[in-house]
């Protein structure tokens, strides 16, 4: 079984395969997704340039930095509960007339799920809201960024879109159902539109200056096509969801609590690795260095996005053909879709770097809201190992393990110590090569620890 996961694939192989994976519709609309998202950016990033000062782009970015924390409050029960989701539906199915049919057992434990979700998200909600609105404030108003911004331009929106972020979290197991039972494609397209209805808004407050409202005007209609998504689609299934009951007590605690301290944890570094980086420039450097870090480092990880989905989108499969044992399928989708996600992702950074040097040349006066190019280079590098990380954390997750929970707790306190000392050091080149060299000796323990795991679980 070992030796079958390093089998390699001739490169005309690997190319059909590759271009095999292309035409599935889950990834196309995901994909399709990410390219919308990037897109978007093209014309986010200028508007922000034009419409905003200096000095309100670091607010726009260390906004977008902030909400970012909404995952660690969710600590990955949303990944976690959708492979227990698939585990279950392997012996479950639906039909409108008759409702859920198959395996009583896993019918049950999807009932039991159901009611653990609803308390769980309803209670994460109410805590994102206070923990949120409170720390972002503080945060905010005692920074030593040397802002000439009133506080009024940016509190009440802030109290805004910490309310309905609550609210999207409420909503949000609806959507990790559905991708549970392997719901993909259908989620993907929605995800699609709905990207598209965000970014239009959010552009449409920027134009009529609506400044930082913009994130309340994307975020309130992602929350109002995400209801109408359930009730046209998939409305008898959720109904019939709701309704399910049980008398059974399950052992959730059990189950759920040893892997979702770990996901908590790996949500808590990529949180600290990579959505801290504009607060700390903020902090230490202003609100002008924050906007040049914030719009580059926008960009990397959306292209990160863009060529990750080619891993997400079968993350569902993965979970039930693990649950069925079918390991040497499992196997095999997994090194397809890491090895073509790479590939695509480095044409995406090698692109970008071209494009900075372009712009240089061309706009100077544009370019400057960036970092400039050795430094843009040096972060996107950073992204490259994360991927295979990422890859690797979420092929064991298929298979309901998290064995590297301590790593994420070693390399985020490491980076809570060296990212102050970085910035008021050696500056924002100095943050970059920071994470590119710490990033890169976990990726590689985390490479030995996922070889000996892996074969000491098959053997």
């Amino acid at each position: 079984m070992y030796k079958n996961f390093e089998h390699r694939f001739n490169l005309q192989n690997h190319f059909s395969l590759f271009f095999g994976l292309l035409k599935e519709p889950a990834i196309v609309y995901g994909i399709s997704n990410k390219i919308w998202i990037f897109v978007s950016s093209l014309v986010t990033a200028p508007l922000i340039i034009i419409f905003f000062s200096a000095e309100l782009q670091g607010y726009y970015y260390a906004f977008t930095s902030l909400l970012g924390i909404q995952a660690l409050f969710v600590m990955g029960t949303g990944q976690l509960i959708q492979q227990f989701v698939s585990y279950e539906w392997a012996g479950i199915k639906y039909d409108k007339n008759s409702g859920f049919s198959g395996d009583k057992y896993a019918i049950e434990r999807l009932a039991s799920l159901k009611h653990f979700s609803i308390k769980w998200f309803s209670f994460v909600s109410f805590i994102l809201f206070i923990g949120l609105s409170t720390g972002g404030y503080l945060f905010l108003n005692n920074s030593n960024s040397g802002s000439t911004i009133p506080v009024y331009q940016w509190i009440y929106p802030w109290l805004l879109i910490c309310l309905l972020k609550s609210i999207q979290i409420l909503i949000s197991p609806g959507l990790t159902y559905l991708e549970g039972i392997n719901e993909v494609e259908r989620v993907n397209r929605f995800r699609f539109v709905q990207s598209l209805n965000e970014r239009i808004a959010a552009w449409i407050v920027i134009i009529i200056g609506g400044k930082l409202w913009l994130f309340s005007a994307g975020t309130g209609v992602n929350i109002f096509s995400q209801i109408r998504f359930f009730r046209k689609k998939y409305f008898e299934m959720l109904r019939d969801l709701l309704k399910l009951k049980t008398d059974k007590k399950f052992p959730w605690k059990k189950e759920i609590l040893p892997l979702q301290w770990r996901y908590a944890l790996s949500t808590l570094s990529g949180y600290i690795n990579f959505s801290l980086i504009v607060p700390f420039v903020f902090w230490y450097l202003g609100p002008v260095e924050a906007g040049k870090t914030g719009i580059t480092w926008a960009v990397i990880t959306m292209l990160w996005g863009l060529s990750v989905t080619i891993i997400s989108t079968k993350l569902p499969a993965l979970a039930i053909l693990a649950s069925r044992g079918e390991f040497n399928r499992v196997n095999k989708t997994f090194l397809i879709s890491t090895i073509n996600s790479l590939i695509l992702l480095s044409a995406s950074i090698l692109l970008f770097y071209s494009g900075l040097i372009f712009l240089g040349n061309i706009l100077p006066s544009v370019s400057i809201r960036f970092l400039n190019p050795f430094t843009s280079l040096i972060f996107s590098l950073v992204i490259i190992p994360h991927h295979f990380r990422f890859a690797m954390i979420n092929y064991m997750r298929a298979l309901k393990k998290e064995p590297f929970w301590f790593i994420s707790i070693l390399e985020s306190v490491v980076i809570l110590i060296s990212m102050p000392l970085s910035c008021s050091n050696f500056g924002i080149t100095g943050v970059g090569f920071t994470l590119l060299i710490l990033i890169s000796l976990s990726t590689f323990v985390t490479y030995l620890i996922f070889k000996k795991f892996r074969y000491q679980f098959y053997k």
